[in-house]
């Protein structure tokens, strides 16, 4: 198949701009939670990232989405320019995440920064380091789902070769049976929602025309039940992660009285079990369940509403989510040298608004001047091909 038809098949897809504010606004949430300037005013929106469900599972979700809705578009080309699509992306993940790992790991080491994340040793081993991130068992800033994505994209052609044969309740089978043997890796758990996506995705046409088959009643009706339970358990867990620790704090203080002291023990115990049951890092039950119901709810309000809100955002979360590898990659890079040069050790809440806000938009500002030289640097691809 040529390079025309190939194009011409990408000029039949049609974005949907939620999708993009969506993401956009997940990258955004996910950069003000890696500079971890609490409390900072923008954090009340975040949740410091320990809601019971994050940006980041969302992020997961919509590149397995998008990975199915766009691969679907491109069958006419063959499994076998899919594969090889698929395996190519994977490398670059592979080359990007392993050399961002690498590149911050000499910088903290030579600057002699070692503990600017996680504590190294020193001296430092160079060659147990080396081998670990080549081997994607190490990786060091804050661009560390690169790798994990990048083993995901490597298995991504199998799923979706099952999802193309029909076999997507194998496919379903495999990924839920490798979550429930997950342990305590990431990778092994987060599968579930990347392949959820890309499954999803590739139904999505067919998901919609289903959903649109049901009477307008029936339909508002499954909206707003989704809505309201989103909405019940996301202030729980907000309340959990705001006024429980408040309240722990006032105890601290000697400031609480015996009864409210009584409401935060209880309240506290209540919200440790709960916590067994969302673990973020092994994806556990919990929070996989609210996951398929926060997302769906999220996505039915945005779609309603995505004009007006591409609009007051200037277009900001939009242009972030059309380029969400660049800006990934261009925050690991700001997250650095902010920790780095910009951050003091001690700051004030005026200074955690000030640093955080301007992360962001040295971040925008970025990624406004890489989607300006995107046209020239497609040229030189084609030029030097």
């Amino acid at each position: 198949m040529t390079r025309t038809a190939d194009a011409n098949i990408k000029g039949k897809s049609k974005r949907i701009l939620a999708f993009d504010l969506i993401r956009g606004f997940f990258l955004l949430v996910i950069l003000v939670d890696h500079v971890e300037l609490y409390p900072n005013g923008l954090d009340l929106f975040t949740g410091k990232g320990r809601l019971w469900v994050s940006a980041a599972e969302g992020f997961f979700f919509m590149s397995g989405l998008l990975i199915g809705m766009i691969y679907k578009r491109r069958l006419a080309l063959g499994m076998k320019f899919i594969f090889k699509k698929m395996w190519t992306r994977a490398a670059e993940l592979y080359l990007v995440g392993t050399g961002l790992t690498l590149l911050y790991l000499a910088w903290a080491v030579f600057t002699n920064h070692p503990y600017i994340k996680d504590s190294l040793p020193v001296p430092f081993p160079w060659h147990h380091y080396i081998e670990q991130a080549l081997l994607m068992r190490f990786t060091y800033g804050w661009a560390d789902f690169l790798i994990r994505f990048a083993i995901l994209m490597a298995f991504a052609p199998l799923v979706f070769w099952l999802v193309a044969k029909r076999l997507w309740w194998l496919a379903l089978v495999g990924i839920v049976t490798v979550w429930f043997f997950r342990g305590q890796g990431f990778t092994l758990a987060w599968q579930l929602i990347f392949n959820s996506g890309i499954i999803i995705g590739f139904h999505w046409q067919q998901i919609q025309d289903k959903f649109n088959s049901f009477r307008p009643k029936t339909r508002g009706l499954i909206k707003k039940s989704f809505v309201a339970l989103t909405a019940i358990t996301f202030v729980f867990s907000y309340a959990s992660v705001f006024v429980l620790s408040l309240l722990f704090h006032l105890w601290g203080w000697d400031l609480l009285p015996h009864w409210w002291q009584h409401v935060a023990f209880t309240w506290g115990w209540i919200n440790h079990d709960v916590w067994i049951y969302a673990d973020k890092w092994t994806l556990a039950p919990l929070r996989v369940a609210l996951f398929f119901i926060w997302f769906p709810a999220l996505y039915w309000v945005v779609r309603r509403f995505e004009s007006q809100i591409n609009t007051y955002t200037k277009g900001i979360f939009e242009i972030l989510g059309k380029n969400s590898l660049y800006v990934y990659t261009a925050e690991s890079f700001v997250v650095f040298v902010f920790k780095l040069y910009v951050i003091p050790p001690k700051t004030n809440v005026f200074q955690n608004f000030l640093i955080t806000v301007a992360s962001i938009a040295l971040v925008v500002l970025m990624t406004i001047g890489y989607k300006r030289l995107q046209p020239r640097l497609n040229s030189l691809k084609q030029h030097q091909n």
